[in-house]
C-alpha cells in the first residue's frame, strides 16, 4: 500500500470514527470530498498530484472505494470518493473495525449470561448465597446485562476487544463464588485463570471505566477493589485502645499503653470499630501530620501532649481516611500540621472533609512562615494555580487567609520538615495551636 492510500485510507477510517452515532455498527458507508482529504491538490507538485491520482484509481480497482470525477471529466481531478463497505475498506487496511468489534463483544457477553445466571441460581440453591439483589453475584450479572447493551465502538476504539471482554467475562464467572480465592495473591490468580500473571490487572482496567459509568447510572456493580495491587496503610501513636469486632458481634480490644508507632494496613483499619485514649481523656486531641520525617518526631512515645498522632503521608490514602473516620465517631478534636503550602492547606481541608469536623491548624500561619521564609522553596505555577481549589470554609479558618495571602504574595511555601516543634514538648502553647 502506497503511502497516498495510507493516507486516504486513514482519512475515511478518521471520518468514521468522528461521526459514528449509536447506530455505528450498522452503519458501513461514507463519502469525502476529495479536497478534505487534500486540500492542496491545486498548488503541489504534478508528480505528488499523480501519486495520489493513482492511490485514489488503486483503491476503486480493488473495490474499495468509488471515484467521482469533476466535469468535465479529465480524469485530472476527483469531487468526491465514496466507500460502500466500511467493513472491507478496514480489512484491507489491516485495522479493527470498531463498530463490528463492538457489536461482537455485546453479543459475546450477552451468550455468556445465561451460563453465569445457571451458576448463581446454583450458589442459591445451595445456600451458598442469599438471592438478593445487591448480593456480588447479582451485581455482576447487572453489569454484564449492562455492558451488553450499552458498549459502543467508542470503547473498542480504546484498544477493548473481544479477547478482553472475554477475558473479564471470565474474571466475573469465577467471582461468582468469591470463597474459593480466599488466600491466593492478586498475580498468583492472573496466573491461574490466564497464564499470565499481569492479564487480570489489564482486564480489571478494561472494566474500571465502564463501572464508574454504569454507577452513575444506578446500575450495582461487583467490588474488585480487593483485586487491585494496592496495599494502602497508615501509621498512627499514642496511648489509644482500638476495639475490634470479627462480624460475629465480638469485641476485642488492643490496648498501645506504651504509645508506640503502629503501623496499620488497611485490612485491619477496615475492622476497628472505635479508638479511645488509653489515659480515659474524655475529650481526646488528635494530631494529624502530613510528612513522615515529621510524624516520626512527633509520635516519639516520649512526646504526649496529644492524645493521638496521626500520618497523613501527603493527601490521605483510603487506610488514613478510614481511621479519620474512626477518630471523629470516637469523638476526637482534630488537628493538623503540614508544609506551609498551597498543597498543605488543601490536605488540611481533605482531613477536614473526612473527618466531618472542624481541624484546627498547628504551626501553619504567618509567624510560622516568616520565621523561615529564608529557606522556603519556589512553588511552581501549577501548584500555585491550584490555590482555587481553597474553599471559603478553610480560608476563614483563624490565621489562614493571611497565610494564603503571605503564600500568594512571595509564591513560596515552608515545608514542614525545616520547623521546629519542641514548643509543643515542653507544654507551652505555640503560636496557631
Amino acid at each position: 500500500m502506497t503511502n497516498w492510500e495510507k493516507n486516504i485510507t486513514n482519512a475515511f477510517i478518521s471520518r468514521f470514527h468522528f461521526s459514528s452515532s449509536a447506530t455505528e455498527a450498522k452503519r458501513n458507508s461514507l463519502r469525502l470530498r476529495s479536497s478534505s482529504i487534500f486540500p492542496n491538490f491545486d498548488s503541489a507538485h504534478p508528480e505528488e498530484q499523480k501519486a495520489y491520482l493513482d492511490a485514489a484509481k488503486a483503491l476503486e480497482e480493488r473495490n474499495i472505494l468509488r471515484l467521482r470525477w469533476e466535469k468535465p471529466i479529465n480524469g485530472e481531478r476527483i469531487s468526491l470518493l465514496s466507500c460502500d463497505d466500511m467493513e472491507k475498506l478496514f480489512e484491507d487496511a489491516g485495522k479493527r473495525n470498531p463498530g463490528s468489534e463492538a457489536e461482537q463483544i455485546r453479543e459475546l457477553i450477552k451468550n455468556k449470561i445465561p451460563r453465569l445466571e445457571k451458576i448463581r441460581a446454583h450458589l442459591v440453591a445451595t445456600g451458598k448465597e442469599k438471592q438478593k439483589p445487591v448480593s456480588e453475584s447479582g451485581k455482576i450479572l447487572s453489569f454484564l446485562n449492562y455492558l451488553a447493551v450499552y458498549f459502543k465502538a467508542a470503547d473498542a476504539r480504546r484498544g477493548i476487544d473481544p479477547l478482553a471482554a472475554n477475558d473479564f467475562v471470565r474474571l466475573m464467572e469465577a467471582f461468582l463464588d468469591p470463597a474459593q480465592w480466599g488466600g491466593i495473591s492478586t498475580r498468583a490468580l492472573s496466573v491461574l485463570l490466564f497464564h499470565d500473571s499481569k492479564r487480570l490487572e489489564y482486564v480489571l482496567d478494561f472494566a474500571s471505566p465502564f463501572m464508574a459509568q454504569a454507577e452513575k447510572q444506578g446500575v450495582p456493580v461487583p467490588d474488585t477493589s480487593y483485586l487491585t495491587r494496592s496495599f494502602p496503610e497508615t501509621m498512627i501513636a499514642g496511648r489509644l485502645i482500638f476495639e475490634y469486632a470479627d462480624g460475629k458481634q465480638n469485641r476485642s480490644l488492643i490496648t498501645n499503653t506504651g504509645g508506640f508507632i503502629l503501623g496499620l494496613p488497611l485490612s485491619s483499619v477496615q475492622d476497628i470499630k472505635a479508638i479511645k485514649s488509653a489515659t480515659g481523656e474524655e475529650s481526646p486531641r488528635v494530631l494529624t501530620i502530613e510528612n513522615k520525617e515529621t510524624f516520626f518526631t512527633l509520635g516519639d512515645p516520649q512526646n504526649r501532649e496529644y492524645d493521638c498522632y496521626l500520618y497523613t503521608g501527603g493527601y490521605p490514602n483510603r487506610a488514613t481516611a478510614a481511621v479519620i473516620r474512626v477518630l471523629s465517631a470516637s469523638g476526637f478534636h482534630f488537628y493538623h500540621t503540614g508544609d506551609l503550602d498551597i498543597d498543605g492547606i488543601l490536605i488540611l481541608q481533605t482531613i477536614q472533609d473526612i473527618a466531618q469536623r472542624p481541624v484546627s491548624p498547628l504551626f501553619m500561619n504567618t509567624a510560622t512562615f516568616d520565621r523561615y521564609l529564608s529557606c522556603a522553596r519556589p512553588l511552581s505555577l501549577d501548584t500555585f494555580r491550584q490555590a482555587v481549589k481553597i474553599r471559603d470554609n478553610t480560608r476563614t479558618i483563624p490565621g489562614m487567609a493571611d497565610l494564603i495571602g503571605r503564600i500568594e504574595e512571595t509564591r513560596r511555601g515552608v515545608e514542614q520538615e525545616i520547623i521546629d516543634y519542641r514548643s509543643i514538648f515542653a507544654r507551652t502553647a505555640p503560636s496557631g495551636a
